[in-house]
């Protein structure tokens, strides 16, 4: 009785079907990333959902939203909002062992002239790494050396102090912004400009009845998580040099000390991720008062209204407008942005 010979395939019919499955590998595969990305990016929002709660429920036991940043008693660094807003963000253990009267206890170095007050205290309790602080779609570390070669996480929202002015606004700049020379290892050198017509600010507190153009039209927190680029085309990481927990050593709202986690609008959304961005007046990695708002998403970055609302900025937004919506009181309506 004959049998047949069992038949395999030629290595011409195997490279065909490699050939066909590597196609449906490349169509499938940015199908596959851009839902992680979508998925990622949806993270990154509702991280600022969960802080506009924060924010809410602070303010209704306070009667204001926290101070932006603040220093210390003893003249030293103060603490960020993020650091008062633990309790609204399930982290009331960790505020509970915070320890407020150090020279500073918002930063991760000591000073070794005033050894009775050792800002180390707070080493052990700021090493816990909070989801709410990170978006997941940012390619900067989510930890880096804060002082000390002390390991903190840094922060990828910052709050919004205001805007600068600009030729667009009425007489006497309605805005409320005041040139505030940068020093010490700034590397902005003085070209730094704070402003004090936002939502979260140096040494002073605001509340709803602040807002007078009304929450819903006025920004309170942004991303802050991409690098920006240098004249050479470098990534330069430009978050929040000190970490989550800094605050400022200025003495008044007008000081001219850095401010730590909070930014002043000057430039249009990923404005620092241009070509040459790392040299825009006021924006630098320690820490520029016009870093602004940037992340990695297409097309524009996520921001906080106060009333809790999260909206997604565009790159292409007219500057005027987001000048006068990072502005708590400037009298202007500015419809649909």
């Amino acid at each position: 009785m004959l049998t047949g010979k069992r038949r395999g395939f030629t290595l011409i019919e195997l490279l065909v079907v490699i050939a066909i499955i590597a196609v449906l590998v490349a169509l499938l595969l940015p199908a596959v990333q851009q839902a992680r990305e979508a998925a990622r990016r949806s993270q990154c929002k509702n991280n600022l959902k969960q802080v506009g709660v924060a924010l809410h429920n602070y303010h209704e036991t306070a009667n204001s939203f926290p101070i932006g940043v603040n220093s210390s008693t003893h003249g030293g660094w103060g603490v960020s909002f993020w650091v008062g807003l633990l309790p609204y963000l399930d982290q009331a253990q960790t505020f509970e062992q915070w320890v407020f009267a150090g020279r500073s206890p918002g930063y991760t170095c000591e000073d070794p002239m005033i050894t009775s007050f050792n800002n180390y205290t707070n080493n052990g309790t700021i090493r816990p790494i909070f989801a709410f602080l990170s978006c997941p779609s940012s390619p900067l570390p989510l930890v880096k050396d804060t002082g000390c070669s002390r390991f903190q996480q840094i922060s990828m929202y910052a709050g919004i102090a205001g805007a600068v002015n600009d030729p667009a606004t009425p007489p006497g700049g309605f805005l409320n912004s005041t040139l505030s020379p940068q020093f010490g290892n700034n590397n902005c050198g003085s070209t730094g400009i704070h402003a004090r017509g936002g939502v979260l600010l140096a040494i002073k507190t605001i509340n709803f009845k602040d807002m007078t153009d009304g929450a819903s039209n006025i920004l309170a927190i942004s991303e802050q998580s991409d690098f920006a680029k240098n004249a050479t085309h470098q990534d330069v990481v430009i978050t929040n040099n000190h970490g989550w927990t800094m605050g400022t050593a200025g003495v008044s709202e007008t000081a001219g000390d850095r401010w730590f986690n909070l930014t002043t609008i000057r430039y249009q959304p990923n404005a620092v991720k241009a070509t040459g961005g790392s040299v825009l007046p006021g924006v630098c990695n320690n820490d520029g008062s016009n870093n602004g708002i940037f992340s990695p998403h297409t097309g524009g970055a996520h921001a906080l209204l106060a009333d809790g609302a999260v909206r997604f900025i565009s790159d292409n937004i007219n500057l005027s407008t987001l000048k006068r919506v990072a502005t708590r009181n400037d009298g202007q309506s500015e419809g649909d942005w």
